[in-house]
């Protein structure tokens, strides 16, 4: 009998991705393209990022996933920034036990600077940029890991938005850089690999530029 992880190397398995601050499905649609070609189910899974917080935006996903949760099948993510911080805070809700597999791209696992910054003028108008922010009591830093799924990092050599060591999270099993801007590594055919390898093998591919393990966020608070 084979074992989940087993499992995960069929063809044709689902797939949940889910985009960032001011994204929407179609920034998703390439990446939703390219994993349909490689026999996978791609959903896209998506909200309104502008006006709401982050657990507003998780408690709407928590809602979608109470219907996949009931199942020995493998479901895997694909998030984009601020999309990773929104299903840690759906999966520090739940018993999840699926198994799977998760990607983060460039995710303010440790807050970003820039959204601190933004949101001293604009949290009424995005609360979410509070949520993500580097400084110490916002929700970035309550969150707990996510255990129940193998987790890789890929994180963009010329980010404006999230700083390098700021990716980083505790659990992940593999961490590399890819050279692009923090949106663009939705479009970089490099990072489409390194997403496929992951969710096949559970590890980047043996040639990706891996992220030194000295790498802290220590330094990021503001």
């Amino acid at each position: 009998m084979e074992t989940p992880k087993q499992q995960m190397k069929d063809s044709g398995q689902p797939v949940i991705l889910i985009h960032g601050l001011t994204g929407n499905r179609w920034v998703l649609r390439p990446l939703a393209r390219f994993l349909t070609q490689q026999d996978y189910q791609p959903t896209r899974w998506c909200y309104r990022s502008v006006g709401n917080s982050v657990m507003s935006h998780a408690q709407r996903l928590k809602g979608f996933l109470e219907r996949e949760a009931d199942s020995a099948e493998p479901l895997h993510f694909v998030t984009h920034s601020m999309g990773g911080i929104i299903l840690r805070a759906v999966l520090s809700e739940m018993n999840w036990r699926r198994p799977g597999r998760l990607v983060m791209l460039a995710p303010p696992n440790h807050g970003s600077r820039v959204a601190a910054l933004a949101s001293r003028c604009l949290h009424y108008l995005c609360p979410a940029l509070s949520d993500i922010s580097t400084s110490p009591g916002s929700l970035v830093h309550r969150l707990p890991m996510v255990p129940s799924l193998e987790t890789g990092v890929i994180a963009a050599t010329q980010d404006m938005l999230v700083h390098l060591e700021s990716t980083s999270i505790a659990n992940q099993a593999d961490h590399v850089l890819v050279s692009c801007g923090h949106n663009r590594i939705l479009y970089h055919r490099g990072a489409r690999q390194e997403v496929l390898h992951f969710l096949n093998k559970g590890r980047f591919t043996e040639g990706a530029r891996r992220v030194a393990a000295t790498a802290s966020p220590q330094r990021l608070m503001v």
